[in-house]
């Protein structure tokens, strides 16, 4: 019994060293790259689950700057259906919600990308209310969406600060 529990707790404890390891080299890889992940197959479908106060136009204003970069999206959505909204990770869509409460950073909005290898299978943006108004902050988390990271160039999109970012667009 006791030759089990060794070979049990040292699987466990290998599982475990692997996934940590799988962590740091998949965090290592996004810190130094700044385009880590493309799309799975087709253009992404951009739903807005966010409601119908989102600017319609800012977010055209934003797919359009991103299609003259060569990013498409497969099409825009601006009323969905609410079933399509209370899905949770479909693959092949970037989906704009609201920040959830309870947030205690002052972040004014955020994506989160789902990945397979190297390849996002989905994104979601998070707004804070309002934020979709400010200027660039669409064409920011949109280019997060399409697997962008953060440069500290002053006057660059993917700047991370607000305050710092412009409408510049290059990869460094």
């Amino acid at each position: 019994m006791k030759g089990y529990i060794k070979i049990a707790a040292l699987g466990l404890g290998m599982l475990l060293i692997g996934f940590t390891a799988g962590l740091g080299i998949k965090f290592a890889y996004e810190s130094s790259s700044f385009k880590p992940y493309d799309w799975m197959g087709e253009n992404p479908i951009l739903i807005n689950c966010y409601g119908e106060d989102f600017s319609e136009l800012q977010m055209v204003r934003a797919i359009d700057y991103w299609a003259i970069r060569g990013h498409s999206i497969g099409f825009y959505e601006h009323n969905p259906p609410e079933q399509v909204c209370e899905s949770e990770d479909l693959w092949g869509f970037i989906m704009i919600r609201k920040k959830p409460g309870g947030f205690s950073d002052n972040t004014i909005a955020s994506t989160s990308r789902k990945t397979s290898g190297i390849r996002i299978r989905s994104a979601t943006i998070y707004y804070s209310p309002g934020s979709f108004n400010l200027d660039l902050i669409n064409e920011h988390e949109l280019g997060h969406a399409f697997g962008y990271g953060h440069t500290d160039i002053e006057g660059h999109l993917m700047h991370p600060l607000y305050n710092r970012m412009g409408r510049k667009f290059y990869v460094p």
